[in-house]
C-alpha cells in the first residue's frame, strides 16, 4: 500500500489547531470563552501551577521599582496563591496592610494556608472576591492596586478597569500588565488603550516597568484631590 503523502499533515494539524486553541483560550481566559471554564481549569489546576512558579524575586524586584513608603494599604486583585501579598508582608520594613483577593476558592485556601505556615497570616489576608461582579471595598481604600494578568480576561475591560480605579486612594498608584507579546494584539490592551481610558479616569502619570520576559508593568499614578463621583 503506497504512503498517503498528506498522512504526515493531516496527523499533526488538528493536534496542532487543539493546541494553538487552547493557548488563546488560557492566554486570555474568559474573554471570549466565558467564565465557566476558566473558573474551572483555575480552580482545579491553578494552585498547584502557580505555587510551582519561582516568583519571589521578581515580586522584590517590582517592589524595590515601586520604591513604597512601607505604611501603604495594598491590594492584589487576581492574587492567585498570594505571592505578592505573601512577599511584601515578609518584609520587615513593610507596616501597612496587604490583601490578595481571587476568583477561586482553592487559591485562596491555599494562599491563607501558605500565611498560616509562614507565620504570615496576621499580616497578609486573603479573600474569594470576582472582578466582574465589583469588589467590596470602599472607594479610595487602597494607596496601592496591583493587578497583573486579570484584566486582559476580561470582556468589558473598560468597566474593569474603571471598578480598579475607584479603589485608588488621590495620590495612589495602580499597577497593570502591560504585555509586549500576541496577547496585546488578541486582547486589544496595549500602551495606546491604557493611555486613553487612564486619562479618562483621572491617572495622568505613567511609566513602564520590566516585570516578566513577556510583559512589563504599568505603573500609573492618580492627581491627588477629591475622587470624582
Amino acid at each position: 500500500m503506497a504512503p498517503d503523502p498528506g498522512g504526515w499533515a493531516t496527523g499533526w494539524i488538528w493536534p496542532a489547531l487543539a493546541a494553538a486553541a487552547l493557548w488563546v483560550m488560557l492566554r486570555t481566559d474568559g474573554r471570549w470563552f466565558g467564565k465557566r471554564l476558566m473558573y474551572l481549569i483555575y480552580d482545579r489546576v491553578g494552585p498547584g501551577l502557580f505555587a510551582a512558579m519561582p516568583e519571589t524575586e521578581r515580586w522584590l524586584a517590582l517592589l524595590a521599582r515601586l520604591d513604597l513608603e512601607g505604611g501603604e494599604r495594598v491590594l492584589d486583585v487576581g492574587t492567585a496563591v498570594g505571592h505578592l501579598p505573601l512577599v511584601l508582608a515578609s518584609r520587615r520594613w513593610f507596616r501597612g496592610s496587604v490583601t490578595g483577593v481571587d476568583w477561586s476558592p482553592r487559591m485562596v485556601e491555599r494562599a491563607r494556608e501558605e500565611a498560616l505556615r509562614r507565620g504570615l497570616d496576621g499580616r497578609a489576608r486573603f479573600q474569594v472576591a470576582d472582578l466582574r461582579d465589583g469588589l467590596p471595598f470602599a472607594d479610595g481604600a487602597f494607596d496601592l492596586v496591583v493587578c497583573l494578568g486579570v484584566l486582559e480576561a476580561q470582556p468589558r475591560t473598560d468597566r474593569v478597569l474603571a471598578e480598579l480605579a475607584r479603589l485608588v486612594a488621590p495620590g495612589g498608584r495602580l499597577v497593570l500588565s502591560l504585555y509586549r507579546d500576541i496577547t496585546a494584539v488578541l486582547t486589544g490592551i496595549d500602551r495606546r488603550w491604557y493611555d486613553r481610558h487612564l486619562d479618562a479616569l483621572g491617572f495622568r502619570h505613567r511609566a513602564a516597568i520590566p516585570f516578566r520576559p513577556a510583559h512589563d508593568v504599568l505603573v500609573a499614578s492618580r492627581r491627588p484631590g477629591p475622587l470624582k463621583a
